[in-house]
């Protein structure tokens, strides 16, 4: 008798142990290539399956509840409408290969609109053919991990007469992160890859715009307009120099206006010009930016002050440090390393800092007549400890300056 309640026991304890790795196991779905840990959801009864239509796919997501995640099998899907996302509710590839949503088959680029519906949601490992999405009012949207190619422009549209050739746009959310993505535009649909419009606490980090060849046709990589706090950080940016030549297909690495709060640090930046279209960064009318510790090849950061926006009509709280600029040749002109350019005339630029750049070949140049000098060094602004080596240093006499060489 005592041996069978022995037995008895080890049995039980086999089973309860079993069952406490088998939840931690539903708990836990994870691999180092971007699938996302699931924590405390069950997934079993939400996943979409290889060949799903988007009706089917749709219906999925539908049956979820705020919390669970929608696991996604390795395929390619054929997308013509909107995938409704619901609050709370993620969608993760199911294995180490990510699931593509393909809406190739559709003349231009499907934009899906979004609102408190993508809000607290994590797309991770998915990738994404001919989609951009536009999400607006949301709090928390997450995209890790995923991969945006074969955008399709609008036919006879230039930079200037198409806005919405950009693959995630973010209009007045909250702690948006975009991180660890990979972004492409090809010869014949070039294009944007992130635009923040209005935003707070905005991340773009760690993601690839292009490959310097095939994938890396972009107008433009990272736009932002943001109302507060927005963080540029660890991109790779690497556009194809053959779109050089199409002025109207060129606007910037990193393009930042009318903002409040900027930080664009540690990003590698190749391929835009040495002309007003071009710039590796471009920062005008806006408040409280900082340009630190980025490697830019080819061209380098342009700062300018536009009359023609009064909500900021001034660049003020400026600082530009410890960058990395590599240009072929030097010049005496605002693109060839760091310009300053100003046309407004009812306001000023208040702190403007820059220093402790390198720029090989590169010029400094902030010599435009109507900066005002007390207002440019007010705050430690000024020009200091900058190596130039074979570039000039221009600066409106009164600027202050030190250890420029």
């Amino acid at each position: 008798m005592k041996t069978k309640l022995m037995i008895a026991a080890l049995v039980s304890v086999i089973a309860v142990t079993s069952c406490k790795k088998n939840n931690q196991e539903s708990k836990d779905v994870s691999d180092q290539t971007g699938t996302e840990k699931v924590r405390g959801s069950s997934v079993a009864d939400h996943v979409i399956e290889t060949g799903m239509t988007l009706a089917q796919i749709n219906a999925v997501i539908a049956g979820a509840t705020a919390g669970q995640t929608v696991l996604v099998q390795p395929g390619t899907y054929t997308i013509t409408g909107k995938i409704n996302m619901k609050a709370g509710v993620s969608l993760v590839k199911q294995t180490t290969t990510n699931p593509i949503f393909d809406a190739t088959s559709l003349a231009s680029i499907l934009t899906l609109n979004y609102t408190t519906d993508m809000s607290n949601v994590t797309l991770s490992g998915i990738t994404f053919w001919n989609i951009r999405m536009q999400i607006s009012g949301a709090s928390a949207p997450q995209v890790k991990y995923c991969l945006f190619d074969y955008g399709k422009r609008a036919a006879n549209t230039d930079k200037s007469n198409n806005l919405k050739d950009d693959y995630l746009e973010y209009i007045n959310t909250n702690n948006a992160l975009v991180s660890n993505c990979n972004f492409m535009h090809r010869s014949t649909d070039p294009g944007r890859g992130v635009w923040v419009k209005g935003a707070t606490d905005t991340k773009v980090l760690n993601n690839t715009f292009g490959n310097g060849g095939t994938t890396g046709y972009f107008v433009c990589a990272i736009n932002d307009n943001s109302q507060s706090n927005s963080l540029v950080d660890g991109n790779i940016i690497n556009r194809n120099t053959a779109l050089n030549a199409n002025d109207a297909l060129t606007d910037h690495g990193i393009y930042g206006h009318s903002f409040n709060g900027l930080t664009i640090s540690n990003n590698t930046i190749t391929g835009w010009p040495t002309n007003g279209s071009g710039g590796s960064v471009k920062v005008r009318n806006g408040q409280n930016v900082t340009i630190s510790n980025n490697t830019m090849n080819g061209s380098g950061v342009l700062l300018y002050e536009y009359s023609n926006l009064p909500a900021f009509p001034f660049l003020k709280n400026v600082v530009v440090m410890s960058n990395t600029i590599n240009v072929s040749s030097p010049a005496s002109d605002l693109y060839h390393g760091i310009g300053y350019y100003r046309d407004n005339t009812t306001d000023s630029e208040y702190s403007i800092k820059i220093s402790d750049n390198i720029l090989p070949n590169g010029s400094i140049v902030a010599n435009d007549t109507k900066i005002n000098i007390t207002d440019f060094n007010a705050a430690g602004g000024g020009v200091y400890n900058n190596d130039t080596a074979a570039g000039y240093v221009l600066l409106k006499a009164g600027i202050t300056n030190s250890g420029n060489y």
